[in-house]
């Protein structure tokens, strides 16, 4: 791995000497540069290009949050991860829009090292710029409109309960994404690996998820003219049903509650990647789309084509840059090859694989280009007793009794 150009901005002397003496054993990983002020990172980012830029948020004169946004907006490929001790301070929630991801202040050397080490890695991931880009440049990801209009109702709603909304925002990819990026980091407290959108409202409360609706604006509902809202209602029914189905899946072949929560969320977020590329991309996209059709394959041998890349990639690099556990992410990265991913069990990636593929089968009008399907080295790890064909059947009862 090539040595990434980190910045840290602070404007305690101390705090960056401390910085520089805990990371010295990273120093053949990092190129290490460092800011006492928002005005002098970014003079030093107008020298030399960085790829990752640390820096705490109360500062004199340019805060971290606005330091954040000027780097979005000239460097949006750069990973931004902000420092903050206050999850209440209206700059800390200024900062919903621009950061990847939080940290807690003081930040323990081995949590600052482990955030550190997966930036770099994301970093290397990505190599396409343009796909680099688009997915390090977003700040939310767009709303269905039905689903936008329900959640901000049930808002205002007196009666309505966590237990409402958070069932409403499970069944919305780009809301779901979002919440699970800030309960899985340092922001709102100190939760880990946390997985399910519901769990996660639950978490974060009332009040939090108000704010994030209706004064900061981190939900929208899509307003791409390009993106028709029957490419939308597939997408997002689709997804839904592979959540379903994958928690299916997973609850035939273990008792384990966690692994089934995790395989839910999965499913849920396997195709977050189509989200991405459709909506900041969507002439390009549409060419893929055009391309699986014409030519008989799969959708995500066309994004190959076309982006160099395909959804589960670009969705994968996003949960991780977003700081999001890494089963998920991993499950999107590899949930069309499962075969290849590390496991001799039958894992997360393989039970979305199979979900994802069995509700396409189930719905054949609605899958752009040919169904997907298993590799042979997957097939022979998913099916040694013939359960896949046990599992068709337990969907299709789970599709005719209605999902819900």
């Amino acid at each position: 791995m090539a040595s990434k150009n980190i910045l840290f901005v602070d404007d305690e002397k101390m705090v960056l000497d401390g910085m520089r003496r805990a990371l010295r054993p990273m120093r053949k990983l990092l190129s290490m540069h460092f800011a006492t002020s928002g005005r002098d990172a970014l003079g030093l980012m107008e020298e030399k290009p960085v790829d990752i830029v640390i820096t705490d948020m109360r500062m004199p004169g340019m805060d971290g949050a606005t330091l954040l946004g000027e780097v979005k907006t000239l460097y949006p490929e750069t990973i931004r991860i902000v420092l903050t001790g206050q999850a209440d301070d209206d700059a800390t929630y200024r900062a919903i829009r621009v950061a990847h991801q939080f940290l807690t202040k003081p930040c323990p050397p081995d949590i600052l090292k482990m955030v550190i080490k997966r930036a770099c890695m994301l970093h290397e991931l990505m190599a396409h710029p343009l796909l680099k880009k688009a997915v390090s440049s977003l700040d939310h990801l767009p709303s269905l409109p039905s689903i936008y209009v329900e959640i901000q109702e049930k808002i205002n709603d007196p009666e309505a309960s966590v237990e409402e909304i958070g069932a409403i925002i499970e069944k919305d990819l780009g809301m779901s994404t979002k919440i699970l990026q800030l309960v899985n980091s340092a922001f709102f407290g100190h939760y880990k690996n946390i997985e399910s959108p519901s769990r996660a409202v639950s978490l974060l409360g009332l009040n939090v998820i108000k704010s994030l609706l209706l004064t900061l604006k981190v939900f929208s509902q899509c307003d791409n003219p390009k993106l028709s809202s029957s490419f939308l209602e597939n997408l997002w029914n689709h997804s839904f049903e592979t959540a379903v189905f994958a928690k299916n899946i997973a609850e035939d072949v273990t008792d384990d509650k966690d692994i089934s929560d995790h395989a839910f969320t999965s499913g849920l977020l396997h195709d977050v990647g189509k989200l991405v590329l459709a909506y900041n991309l969507p002439d390009k996209y549409k060419k893929a789309m055009k391309v699986a059709v014409m030519e008989k394959k799969e959708l995500r041998k066309a994004e190959f084509r076309v982006f160099k890349a395909s959804h589960a990639e670009i969705g994968g690099y996003l949960l991780g840059l977003w700081g999001l556990p890494g089963d998920v992410v991993e499950a999107l990265s590899f949930h069309h090859r499962p075969h290849q991913y590390p496991s001799n069990n039958f894992s997360i990636p393989s039970m979305v694989a199979c979900a994802d593929m069995i509700s396409h089968e189930l719905n054949p009008d609605e899958c752009t280009g040919t169904l997907p399907h298993l590799e042979q080295a997957e097939l022979k790890r998913s099916d040694p007793t013939g359960r896949m064909e046990k599992w068709r059947v337990m969907c299709r009862e789970t599709k005719e009794r209605g999902i819900e």
